[in-house]
């Protein structure tokens, strides 16, 4: 099946994993409950349901974690990329630090999935401040796409590309969707998706996959998990954008994916780099024809 479709990523995370003191901690994996197999399956589910395939960014910590897990996802026909060792934001680390952080997650990731890693995601967008230019270890390391940056205040910059375009050594760079203008730009992923009405959500999905402009749709698997406790010790704005709208949103998604074909992220760029090189190659036979 060929046409315009829409990339889809989750980031494989467990409920609890924010990205602040004590949630990132790594010892936080052993004080919160772990309910990271149920939201898996609720996610495995809805893609199925929906025809999707989608490049799940994981943590090498739950990976360790849940191996079986890990191999489920990649049985379903999804790919699997790197979000971190753990979930801390990249720019905590220095450059040396975040390097080796790569090497050691990804080297995880491929030998508990069975499958290779191409594509990688800071946790929170963290590819920004002092990390801004930490992208330029990926391509030596085997990594051929990002998804770290996001045109949006607060976690990135409104005036970066909303679109996916291509950096230095011709790794790409797939930004997520934002919706809105200047200061009223929202992430279209997370709280937003799950309690801006669905009619304006669902024109511009439509929109996005009609234009195939590639920006990859995002989900965390705990987004699905209803049951899940209530955060203690968070800020109001975390409390916020981590509890809004759960009720109930696996109904809502099912309506918005309605329609949509949704694929990985290699799968989108390796369509788009085969139309590129054949019409590399209808320009090449035109000019010596």
């Amino acid at each position: 099946m060929s046409g315009p479709c829409l990339p889809l990523s989750l980031d494989w995370e467990d409920w609890f994993q924010l990205c602040c003191p004590p949630f990132d901690d790594p010892s936080a994996l052993d004080h919160f409950e772990d309910r990271l197999e149920r939201a898996t399956d609720l996610a495995l589910e809805i893609c199925t349901e929906a025809g999707a395939l989608g490049t799940w960014f994981c943590l090498a910590d739950q990976a360790k974690r849940h191996p079986a897990l890990l191999r489920r996802i990649v049985s379903n026909g999804h790919r699997v990329g790197l979000h971190g060792l753990t979930h801390q934001r990249a720019f905590i680390q220095d450059r040396m630090a975040f390097r080796q952080s790569l090497v050691s997650g990804k080297a995880i990731i491929e030998d508990l999935s069975g499958a290779p890693v191409l594509g990688f995601r800071a946790p929170e967008w963290s590819l920004r401040d002092n990390a801004m230019e930490y992208w330029q270890e990926l391509p030596a390391l085997g990594f051929t796409f990002d998804s770290s940056r996001a045109p949006l205040k607060i976690l990135g910059d409104p005036s970066w590309s909303r679109r996916p375009h291509r950096l230095a050594n011709r790794l790409w760079e797939l930004p997520p969707p934002v919706l809105g203008l200047g200061p009223v730009t929202v992430p279209l992923w997370g709280w937003a998706m799950r309690v801006l009405p669905t009619f304006l959500l669902s024109a511009e999905l439509k929109s996005l996959q009609a234009e195939d402009a590639g920006t990859p749709l995002v989900l965390h698997p705990w987004e699905l998990d209803e049951g899940q406790p209530l955060l203690p010790q968070a800020s109001l704005g975390h409390r916020f954008a981590h509890r809004a709208g759960l009720r109930a949103y696996g109904s809502r998604l099912r309506k918005l994916w309605s329609g949509l074909r949704l694929v990985s992220l290699e799968s989108w760029i390796e369509t788009k780099e085969s139309s590129e090189a054949a019409e590399s190659a209808l320009v090449l036979w035109e000019a010596h024809s």
